[in-house]
């Protein structure tokens, strides 16, 4: 009898020790599992190595858009009309910069790009972030001592700056059959300008600081003279704005974070950061005009319709967009209202 009463005990024996090594889990569980990481999306952005792109690149150093599960990958292109093939397939999903006649046209025609939020507006207050710059030697001579002399000079830009050069040369009474423009990509200009192959340019930062600090050129004409209060917008694809709005709206919260970071000036960890992407070095870019962007992305829409007739009268667009079609500012205004408090001081 004595005997038969160990069995179960002894039974115990064994069960105990297994319950300790496998932990006693239930059928199916997965004890002290790490929950997965979630996979980023991935999301390709054309930029230019130029300041205005400042508020990207931040956010993709800070981690702002990995914050918003995405994988941001730049593509560097010389201008934004380069980028515009591959924003529409959809390859692209966001651009930026100034306007060409081929986005306007691809709108006309249904494409859904659209300006979404400010990337840097030419504000009357603002330093120059872009504008007309003389040769020094032409400057000093008085050979060049304003606009209207530009007549028959050789005159660099690239080709999304066409729109902007015209109205600067409208202010001296000329137009482009005038002088000799040269499409150029804006690292051969500074060369050019050294080695007197050209007379001017139309530049943008940080190049435009680079031609006045290396003493080969003269500003004659800021940005706001020729178009006063225009952006250079976020631009979005269809990668957004038709396969994945959500993504957009995730990317503008990034980019406003970036933007915030961007307005609080040239800080050690903004300097590093736009010295980085421009490959400018840092001093040198401590000595750029950054443009003013504004923080809760908003920008005029009157200079945008200026420019839109600008191009109709010089017939490189059949037909103009309504700026309510062409802008969206449901993104920023969206993005805006679920972010913290903005504590900074802006430009």
């Amino acid at each position: 009898m004595k005997i038969h009463r160990i069995f179960p005990w002894l039974g115990l024996l064994f069960i105990l020790p297994a319950c300790i090594i496998c932990g006693c889990s239930a059928p199916g569980a997965a004890p002290h599992e790490t929950p997965a990481t979630p996979a980023l999306t991935p999301v390709k952005v054309a930029y230019m190595p130029i300041t205005s792109f400042g508020p990207i690149f931040i956010a993709k150093d800070e981690g702002y858009f990995e914050q918003q599960g995405l994988d941001v990958e730049l593509v560097r292109f010389q201008a934004t009309s380069e980028a515009l093939p591959l924003l529409l397939k959809g390859d692209i999903a966001v651009s930026g910069g100034t306007l060409s006649p081929g986005i306007i046209n691809a709108a006309a025609d249904g494409a859904r790009i659209r300006l979404v939020a400010d990337k840097g507006t030419i504000l009357s207050d603002s330093c120059n972030s872009q504008g007309i710059v003389v040769r020094r030697d032409l400057v000093e001579s008085g050979a060049v001592k304003g606009i209207a002399d530009l007549r028959g000079r050789k005159i660099a830009s690239t080709s999304d700056q066409s729109y902007n050069v015209r109205r600067a040369l409208a202010l001296g009474n000329l137009t482009t059959d005038d002088v000799s423009l040269i499409d150029m990509p804006r690292p051969s200009i500074l060369a050019a300008l050294q080695n007197k192959a050209l007379d001017a340019a139309f530049l943008m930062e940080p190049v435009l600081s680079q031609a006045t600090r290396n003493n080969s050129s003269v500003v004659i004409l800021g940005g706001y003279a020729a178009t006063p209060n225009l952006s250079s917008p976020l631009i979005y694809g269809p990668a957004f704005t038709d396969a994945n709005p959500d993504l957009g709206r995730r990317f503008m919260a990034a980019y406003l974070l970036g933007v915030r970071e961007y307005n609080q000036g040239k800080t050690v960890r903004n300097l590093a950061i736009l010295a980085n992407y421009t490959q400018m070095d840092r001093e040198d870019m401590n000595m750029t005009c950054w443009v003013t962007i504004a923080p809760d992305g908003e920008f005029p829409g009157q200079p945008i319709q200026d420019y839109m007739d600008w191009m109709l009268a010089e017939k490189k667009i059949s037909r103009t967009v309504p700026v309510d079609q062409l802008v969206d500012m449901s993104y920023a205004r969206g993005a805006a209202g679920v972010l913290p408090p903005d504590s900074t001081q802006h430009p």
